[in-house]
């Protein structure tokens, strides 16, 4: 570029053709920032995604600005930190506060990961590896954040400058209108972050933004349709009974942040509906227990009832009235481990709310171990379940899973109850699109799976006649008189990273299939043909697995890279 003229860029850095690791370069004459800067989450292959460098120096980044506090948007902050990022982020005062639990949290994960890892090193003769970030290091980022109310302008110099709108997603969840001005032309962005649905509890509905120039839209669940919430809620309760009435207890995996406090209310209402009046006239009631068990999601609802200034005030007049804040009479906080452990061994008929949501980790785990081999028990999911993660293992169909190194074979009811997302569904984010008086030049679709952002993306274009466009990752676009007139890749080491998982997993499988042969040889010795036979069918179809995440992952590199 000639003289003093540059134009902005926009660098796609996460969440594309995925649903998390959020993370959006904006690059102006003066100014580096980023829209969210979050964690990569889903299997193997994914995860290591959060080992690759940044694509640009942490120290040069000025200011962050965060849409909510999902770690898939706020998680890499703290690494961000580590490596010299000195700036403010700029978010919500919920965000700040629920970002003050998750970000700790979170750090103490990558901490365990780091050393559960270095325990696999030791024995192989690799070297150690350091945690993304450890809990220390997520501390000191939260100096870092500065908090802005909804609707209040804030300008960072007199080129740049966002505001925010509540995307109804999460508590102090945000739409972020961004306006930026180079050459005396002034261009509006607007990132939708992750767009909540109309008409749930406690929760505002999405504000819509009348006019942008360019939009950058969520996904999750840009090709399917959620059932009404309220019907939803009534399923809910259903499975609830005809557990209850078999003698089952209900296991619910729900993320700490939203999900959590979304299931607690709506227990709420089911005890003081359909429990509280027969409890003195049917036995199975009375030692009916609730159980939040999750210090994470503890913590989390105590943010929540802090901050009722986000929330629908008609919703807060009833819980008001009743005297319940999100809490209701036998529902029992666990804290300790202690305290969790116990949970199992009680004889009374309960209900159990535990993290993570995608049973990846956590106590939940504990639970599913304990109830997962149960015909009587129902374990209902109440969220998306990504790609990779145990809890999409089970809703698939597995017929018997790996849970903390044994063997469970899956006799429980499963569900998966999706209309209660937090995330809007494809007629929900066209009725958000709609909000805007004139079309935009173009919409960027992002945080969804390759299926829903293409079939959101075919939606848009169909029913809006809006020009649409999929980044890939790592994608840059370049913007010269409000008009996009490069697009191009920037250098990431993304391939070259998926190309080295390919090899190791190719190795992973020559190894394990080389031991199910010694293991034939040996086990044969001693175990009965029936007890041989079902080990050797449940070994082959963990390779079989492995076998599929080999070929997508090739498939991927060959279509998209």
């Amino acid at each position: 570029m000639k003289g003093e003229k540059y134009n902005m860029k926009i660098s796609f850095l996460g969440a594309n053709r995925l649903v998390s690791g959020s993370c959006y370069l904006i690059q102006t004459k003066y100014k580096k920032f980023l829209i969210d800067c979050g964690l990569f989450r889903g299997n193997e292959l994914i995860s290591r995604l959060n080992y690759t460098p940044f694509s640009f120096r942490p120290e040069e980044i000025d200011f962050v600005i965060l849409t909510h506090a999902h770690i898939d948007h706020s998680g890499r902050i703290p690494q961000l930190y580590k490596e010299g990022f000195e700036g403010n982020v700029y978010c919500t005062k919920p965000t700040m506060e629920l970002c003050s639990i998750m970000l700790p949290d979170s750090g103490q994960i990558q901490e365990e990961d780091a050393e559960e890892e270095n325990q696999r090193r030791l024995r192989s003769g690799e070297p150690f590896i350091e945690p993304l970030y450890s809990i220390e290091d997520a501390l000191d980022s939260l100096l870092l954040f500065r908090a802005v109310p909804y609707q209040y302008k804030v300008h960072i110099d007199e080129n740049i400058s966002f505001r925010f709108q509540d995307a109804g997603h999460v508590l102090g969840s945000s739409s972020i209108e961004l306006w930026i001005r180079e050459g005396g032309k002034e261009c509006k962005w607007l990132f939708s972050g992750d767009i909540g649905r109309k008409n749930k509890p406690f929760l505002r509905n999405p504000q819509r933004i009348k006019e942008a120039d360019y939009v950058v839209i969520e996904s999750t669940y840009g090709a399917r349709k959620h059932r009404p919430y309220r019907k939803e809620v009534k399923k809910f309760f259903s499975i609830i009974d005809k557990t209850l009435k078999r003698g089952g207890d209900v296991i619910i995996p729900a993320f700490a942040l939203q999900r959590s406090q979304d299931i607690i209310y709506e227990l709420g209402q089911y005890y003081n509906l359909q429990v509280k009046p027969l409890k003195g006239k049917d036995k199975r009631l009375k030692k009916l227990r609730f159980y939040l068990d999750s210090p994470l999601a503890i913590a989390a609802t105590k943010i929540y009832r802090n901050n009722t200034q986000d929330f629908a005030r008609m919703n807060l007049k009833i819980m008001e009235k009743g005297n319940q804040l999100l809490d209701f009479q036998p529902l029992r906080l666990t804290r300790t481990s202690k305290a969790s452990k116990r949970i199992s061994r009680s004889k009374r008929r309960k209900i159990i709310i535990s993290a993570s949501g995608m049973c990846d980790g956590g106590r939940i785990q504990y639970h599913l171990r304990d109830n997962l081999w149960n015909e009587k028990s129902s374990i209902i999911f109440v969220g998306y379940q990504a790609e990779g993660t145990l809890g999409r293992k089970i809703v698939s169909g597995e017929k018997s899973l790996d849970i903390m190194e044994e063997m469970i074979d899956i006799k429980a009811e499963i569900y998966h109850l999706d209309g209660f997302s937090s995330h809007a569904d494809q007629d929900e984010l066209l009725w958000w699109l709609k909000g805007l008086k004139e079309k935009p030049k173009k919409v960027f679709i992002v945080h969804g799976e390759k299926q829903e952002s293409e079939v959101f993306a075919k939606c848009i274009k169909e029913k809006l006649s809006i020009d649409t466009h999929i980044p890939a990752i790592g994608q840059t676009l370049l913007l010269q008189d409000n008009q996009i007139i490069y697009q191009g890749l920037i250098k990431d080491g993304n391939k070259e990273t998926k190309l080295d998982e390919i090899a190791r997993s190719i190795g992973k499988i020559k190894r394990k299939f080389s031991l199910l042969l010694t293991d034939m040889e040996y086990s044969g010795l001693e175990l009965d043909r029936e007890i041989l036979v079902n080990k050797i069918k449940k070994q082959l179809e963990q390779l079989q697995g492995d076998i599929k995440q080999v070929k997508k992952l090739i498939q991927e590199n060959e279509i998209e890279v």
